[in-house]
Protein backbone atom coordinates (compact mmCIF):
# COMPACT_ATOMS: atom_id res chain seq x y z
CA UNK A 1 0.00 0.00 0.00
CA UNK A 2 2.78 1.99 1.02
CA UNK A 3 3.42 5.67 2.62
CA UNK A 4 0.38 8.43 1.96
CA UNK A 5 -0.35 12.02 2.74
CA UNK A 6 -4.25 13.05 4.27
CA UNK A 7 -5.30 16.01 5.67
CA UNK A 8 -8.70 17.44 7.07
CA UNK A 9 -10.00 20.44 8.25
CA UNK A 10 -9.64 21.91 11.36
CA UNK A 11 -12.07 24.39 12.95
CA UNK A 12 -10.21 27.08 14.80
CA UNK A 13 -12.17 26.81 18.02
CA UNK A 14 -10.58 22.90 18.03
CA UNK A 15 -6.79 23.34 17.15
CA UNK A 16 -5.54 23.85 20.84
CA UNK A 17 -7.37 20.48 21.76
CA UNK A 18 -6.14 18.47 18.50
CA UNK A 19 -2.80 19.80 19.44
CA UNK A 20 -2.77 17.70 22.47
CA UNK A 21 -4.45 14.97 21.13
CA UNK A 22 -4.17 14.77 17.10
CA UNK A 23 -5.79 11.46 16.27
CA UNK A 24 -9.08 13.09 17.60
CA UNK A 25 -9.75 14.59 14.70
CA UNK A 26 -8.63 12.44 12.00
CA UNK A 27 -10.67 9.52 10.19
CA UNK A 28 -10.24 6.41 11.18
CA UNK A 29 -9.94 5.15 7.59
CA UNK A 30 -8.77 8.06 5.74
CA UNK A 31 -7.57 5.72 2.42
CA UNK A 32 -11.62 4.87 2.73
CA UNK A 33 -12.06 8.54 2.64
CA UNK A 34 -9.69 9.36 0.05
CA UNK A 35 -10.77 6.39 -2.68
CA UNK A 36 -14.58 5.75 -1.67
CA UNK A 37 -17.53 7.50 -3.46
CA UNK A 38 -16.92 10.70 -3.88
CA UNK A 39 -20.47 11.69 -3.23
CA UNK A 40 -19.96 10.91 0.13
CA UNK A 41 -16.30 11.86 0.64
CA UNK A 42 -15.68 14.06 3.60
CA UNK A 43 -13.53 17.74 2.89
CA UNK A 44 -10.23 16.17 2.57
CA UNK A 45 -6.94 16.73 0.75
CA UNK A 46 -5.33 13.40 -0.65
CA UNK A 47 -1.52 13.89 -1.47
CA UNK A 48 -1.60 9.64 -2.28
CA UNK A 49 2.65 9.34 -2.04
CA UNK A 50 3.28 12.88 -3.66
CA UNK A 51 3.74 14.18 -0.76
CA UNK A 52 7.56 13.94 -0.96
CA UNK A 53 7.75 15.30 -4.30
CA UNK A 54 6.03 17.79 -2.86
CA UNK A 55 8.15 18.64 -0.48
CA UNK A 56 11.24 18.29 -2.87
CA UNK A 57 9.01 21.21 -4.57
CA UNK A 58 9.01 23.03 -1.78
CA UNK A 59 12.66 22.89 -0.49
CA UNK A 60 14.16 23.86 -4.18
CA UNK A 61 17.67 23.38 -2.91
CA UNK A 62 17.97 26.02 -0.17
CA UNK A 63 19.01 25.82 2.89
CA UNK A 64 15.37 27.21 4.36
CA UNK A 65 12.81 25.84 2.94
CA UNK A 66 9.32 27.92 1.47
CA UNK A 67 6.65 28.54 3.80
CA UNK A 68 4.26 25.87 1.97
CA UNK A 69 6.86 23.31 3.23
CA UNK A 70 5.10 23.07 6.41
CA UNK A 71 1.84 21.50 4.68
CA UNK A 72 4.46 18.81 3.71
CA UNK A 73 6.64 18.75 6.74
CA UNK A 74 7.59 15.45 7.77
CA UNK A 75 8.09 11.26 7.43
CA UNK A 76 7.21 8.16 9.16
CA UNK A 77 9.64 6.57 11.32
CA UNK A 78 10.37 3.36 10.63
CA UNK A 79 10.54 0.19 12.90
CA UNK A 80 10.97 -3.81 12.58
CA UNK A 81 7.48 -3.96 12.44
CA UNK A 82 6.77 -1.12 9.93
CA UNK A 83 6.43 2.23 10.50
CA UNK A 84 5.10 5.25 13.10
CA UNK A 85 2.75 7.86 10.62
CA UNK A 86 4.01 11.35 11.50
CA UNK A 87 0.94 13.70 12.91
CA UNK A 88 1.08 17.56 12.72
CA UNK A 89 -1.40 20.49 13.05
CA UNK A 90 -1.50 23.60 11.44
CA UNK A 91 -3.39 26.82 12.95
CA UNK A 92 -5.34 28.39 11.01
CA UNK A 93 -2.30 31.27 10.65
CA UNK A 94 -0.41 28.99 9.57
CA UNK A 95 -2.62 27.55 7.25
CA UNK A 96 -2.93 31.11 4.97
CA UNK A 97 0.17 31.32 5.11
CA UNK A 98 0.69 28.09 3.30
CA UNK A 99 -1.82 28.95 1.04
CA UNK A 100 -0.64 32.16 0.02
CA UNK A 101 2.45 30.46 -0.52
CA UNK A 102 1.56 27.89 -2.37
CA UNK A 103 -0.45 29.77 -4.78
CA UNK A 104 2.53 31.62 -5.63
CA UNK A 105 3.93 27.70 -6.95
CA UNK A 106 3.04 26.86 -10.98
CA UNK A 107 4.18 24.21 -13.77
CA UNK A 108 7.14 26.17 -13.97
CA UNK A 109 8.09 25.54 -10.61
CA UNK A 110 7.27 21.54 -11.25
CA UNK A 111 9.30 21.76 -14.59
CA UNK A 112 12.18 23.03 -12.38
CA UNK A 113 11.93 20.25 -9.78
CA UNK A 114 12.25 17.53 -12.73
CA UNK A 115 15.07 19.27 -14.27
CA UNK A 116 16.91 19.07 -11.14
CA UNK A 117 20.68 16.99 -11.25
CA UNK A 118 19.13 15.40 -7.79
CA UNK A 119 15.60 14.45 -9.45
CA UNK A 120 15.68 11.21 -11.41
CA UNK A 121 12.61 9.71 -13.02
CA UNK A 122 12.00 7.26 -15.71
CA UNK A 123 8.28 8.62 -16.43
CA UNK A 124 8.99 11.89 -16.96
CA UNK A 125 5.75 13.05 -18.10
CA UNK A 126 3.70 11.22 -15.88
CA UNK A 127 5.30 12.60 -12.60
CA UNK A 128 4.94 15.79 -14.37
CA UNK A 129 1.06 15.23 -14.37
CA UNK A 130 1.04 13.53 -10.97
CA UNK A 131 2.59 16.51 -9.23
CA UNK A 132 1.04 19.19 -10.98
CA UNK A 133 -2.65 17.55 -10.51
CA UNK A 134 -1.33 17.27 -6.63
CA UNK A 135 -0.24 20.45 -6.35
CA UNK A 136 -3.58 22.25 -7.52
CA UNK A 137 -5.22 20.26 -4.82
CA UNK A 138 -2.97 20.85 -1.82
CA UNK A 139 -3.58 24.45 -3.45
CA UNK A 140 -7.25 24.37 -3.50
CA UNK A 141 -7.85 22.53 -0.16
CA UNK A 142 -5.70 25.45 1.69
CA UNK A 143 -7.98 28.38 -0.11
CA UNK A 144 -10.49 26.82 0.71
CA UNK A 145 -9.20 26.29 4.69
CA UNK A 146 -8.03 29.98 4.29
CA UNK A 147 -11.50 31.47 3.16
CA UNK A 148 -13.02 29.75 6.41
CA UNK A 149 -9.98 30.64 8.69
CA UNK A 150 -9.68 27.18 9.42
CA UNK A 151 -6.55 24.87 10.29
CA UNK A 152 -6.14 21.47 9.33
CA UNK A 153 -4.75 17.91 10.61
CA UNK A 154 -2.88 15.74 8.50
CA UNK A 155 -0.63 12.40 8.27
CA UNK A 156 1.91 10.59 6.59
CA UNK A 157 1.52 6.92 6.95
Amino acid sequence: MGIRYYAYPLAPEFVDRATEDPWAFMSDDPLADAWGPKESAPDMLYLDKCWRYLQRLTTPGVACPRIAYDLFEGDVTHTSRGWIPWIKVLTPDAVSEISRDLSLLDGDDVDALLARDDFYTTRLEEDRSYIKEHLRSAQAFTARMQARGWGLVYLIG
